[in-house]
């Protein structure tokens, strides 16, 4: 069916929009009969603004498969506006929608060049919370979010660190390699006792990945035991990965 266009001179604008907004159902391109039929724009009309697409380089035009796709300068231009977004403020509605359905506390932790540090926290609506300071750095391998960090960033970025955890907390390696397997087998991370000054006893992460598949954040929820469950199955957990996929989604990530 076509679009109706009412306002003379914005309504070119308005249709070449439309147009280009139908390529998306066609990741591997599309001929001007299948565009007419999607569209309902005439050949004829159409062939006017592919052209003008293909002048500016918006689009390109394959003749072998007689199909037309998204140019990389349209990509670029896509990733250019990608990259403004930002993930401290995608990612507020989220921690609400944490502390009104769930009643838990949330966090955001952001990778920097000493391992992961708290940039945002959202306190649930309880008479008492689990507090935790913006400019937290958490363990990589002792902390929900750090086995987060470790399980899916590459090797040179992570070893100074772990091999730091490693000896300051005593720990084995092989353990360790197993726990972060488990990580990307489940999609989360949990930590299930106290430790050290860690807030809370009870905490479960989970990431978020950009467009191009590497891991830019971890949102995570603390607790106690008596309150968060870490089980696979339970809401919270339930809850949490939903919310890293849908914030991935924002920054155009596909699993």
């Amino acid at each position: 069916m076509q679009k109706d266009f009412k306002t003379k001179g914005i309504q070119s604008v308005e249709r070449a929009f439309f147009i280009l907004e139908r390529f998306k159902e066609y990741p591997e391109g599309v001929t001007l009969t299948e565009l007419s039929n999607v569209t309902g724009v005439s050949k004829s009309n159409l062939q006017k603004y592919l052209a003008s697409f293909l002048n500016l380089d918006v689009l390109h035009f394959d003749d072998g498969t007689k199909k037309y796709n998204f140019s990389s300068k349209l990509i670029e231009l896509g990733l250019s506006a990608l990259r403004k977004k930002d993930i401290v403020s995608i990612v507020d509605p989220y921690m609400v929608k944490i502390k009104e359905e769930l009643n838990h506390s949330s966090i955001l932790a952001l990778w920097s060049k000493d391992g992961p540090i708290i940039v945002k926290y959202q306190g649930s609506g309880k008479s008492i919370n689990v507090e935790i300071e913006l400019g937290y750095r958490p363990p990589l391998l002792v902390s929900s979010v750090g086995k987060c960090f470790a399980a899916y960033l590459s090797n040179n970025h992570v070893k100074t660190l772990y091999d730091k955890n490693i000896e300051e907390y005593n720990l084995e390696p092989k353990i360790i390699e197993k726990q972060l397997n488990e990580v990307k087998e489940k999609g989360f991370a949990y930590r299930e006792t106290q430790f050290g000054g860690l807030p809370g006893n009870h905490t479960i992460a989970c990431p978020i990945f950009n467009y191009s598949g590497n891991i830019v954040g971890v949102i995570g929820m603390i607790g106690f035991s008596h309150d968060l469950n870490l089980e696979m199955d339970g809401e919270e957990v339930k809850m949490l990965k939903k919310v890293s996929v849908d914030i991935s989604g924002e920054l155009l990530h596909v699993k």
